[in-house]
């Protein structure tokens, strides 16, 4: 007798057991901390696809740890089962700032979420209310739908450039694909397509038809041959770009396969290529005392770039093919001026000039108007176009400079 009963004691307690999910009962391991006036209690360590209960109310919250090894997809759903608890839910990470949060409505909360590798907490809570609750943590599945892109390489060049496109096939399903069919379009005015070539992801010896390009589109289509088919991710054909001019050109494709019999239209983002207009570069020395700055301006007298020299008195700059005037100045000296021909992806290098120091006015002449300045201001420090020496004092030494250059005019021709 006393066997009978103890084994309808363990198919009691197994029974009760099965009520309250598949793992053993959790308990409480104790107060992590105090959580807005509430206590915390940390229960055991949850998995997937398994039914756990607890009990919340205004002084007791419960946090269940969650450890995720890879990025998952999952639901947390709370539903109340006894009591007037409309639960909360919590996603916590492991320094336990909140990352995520569910309030519920009446007597469930479900809370969906993606989230990386790591250790979180889920905390239940009550938004109202009191009472005991069941969770369920439930992996929710990623649907991986076929995609086509096009890789550029590289994504930015200038006029007159080129870049090799990729269209690549991701995703591909069990089974693979028979046959496929891009339509793209491009911007003539932008680019040139050339040289497209089957790639091999639908076998050896494929058969394949190219329609253009011409007037900014083409086909390419492409069939396994033998019954081979394209079974992997992987490139399908490439081509040529030819940069033609500046700008963004955007290559758009429409993408259909077939598993056989059937074209399905599956999703293709654009690719942009960045196009830059092909720079020329000037260079070249200015010296002067002081620091000497370079001037590109346009053939409108606008500023296109400006450059200072170094301590040596080199500079250099970039700017588009064209016809420029440049000017290098310095206070108190007689500017140099010059007319460069810039030729796109050429270096233009002007001749070494020296600039004349005097022109403290800034007219283009070296005068009495100038010495008159230096007197005017004899051993003073300013203003700094009077200090032709560049030693802090304006004196005879800066006359000394003016003289050996009075009644020189400017701008000095710069070749």
């Amino acid at each position: 007798m006393k066997l009978k009963n103890l084994i309808r004691v363990a198919m009691l307690i197994a029974t009760i057991a099965s009520v309250f999910g598949m793992t053993p009962q959790a308990y409480a391991q104790g107060n992590a901390t105090n959580y807005l006036g509430a206590q915390i209690i940390i229960r055991s360590t949850t998995f997937w696809d398994a039914v756990f209960n607890g009990t919340v109310n205004a002084n007791r919250y419960e946090r269940w740890s969650l450890q995720l090894v890879e990025t998952e997809n999952f639901t947390v759903s709370v539903i109340t089962t006894s009591g007037t608890l409309t639960p909360d839910i919590y996603l916590l990470d492991a320094n336990e700032n909140q990352i995520a949060v569910a309030n519920g409505t009446l007597s469930n909360a479900v809370l969906t979420t993606n989230q990386p590798a790591g250790d979180y907490f889920i905390q239940i809570q009550p938004h109202s209310g009191e009472g005991t609750y069941l969770m369920e943590i439930t992996r929710v599945e990623q649907v991986v739908e076929p995609t086509a892109s096009i890789v550029l390489n590289p994504a930015v060049i200038s006029v007159g450039g080129t870049a090799t496109g990729t269209m690549m096939l991701s995703n591909v399903p069990t089974g693979g694909y028979s046959s496929a069919e891009f339509t793209c379009t491009y911007n003539p005015a932008l680019i040139q397509i050339s040289n497209i070539t089957d790639a091999g992801l639908f076998g050896s010896d494929p058969a394949t038809a190219i329609n253009g390009p011409a007037n900014g589109s083409f086909v390419f289509a492409v069939a396994g041959s033998n019954g081979q088919r394209a079974t992997a991710d992987g490139a399908v054909f490439t081509f040529t770009v030819t940069a033609l001019a500046a700008g963004q050109a955007e290559i758009n494709c429409v993408v259909r396969v077939s598993t056989g019999g059937a074209l399905t239209t599956i999703a293709s983002a654009p690719v942009t290529l960045t196009i830059e207009e092909l720079l020329a570069t000037l260079n070249g020395t200015a010296l002067a005392t002081k620091t000497v700055t370079v001037t590109l301006y346009k053939q409108d007298t606008t500023v296109q770039t400006t450059a200072t020299a170094d301590a040596n008195g080199n500079f250099t700059m970039t700017a588009p093919a064209g016809t420029y005037t440049v000017v290098a100045s310095a206070p108190g000296f007689l500017k140099a001026q010059g007319s460069p021909v810039l030729t796109a992806g050429a270096t233009k290098t002007m001749q070494t000039i020296s600039l004349l120091a005097g022109d403290i006015d800034d007219n283009n002449v070296i005068d009495q108007f100038d010495a008159l300045t230096i007197g005017m201001n004899y051993n003073l420090a300013a203003p700094a176009a009077a200090d032709l020496n560049n030693d802090g004092t304006i004196n005879v030494l800066d006359l000394e400079l003016l003289a050996a250059n009075y009644r020189e005019t400017g701008p000095l021709a710069w070749q």
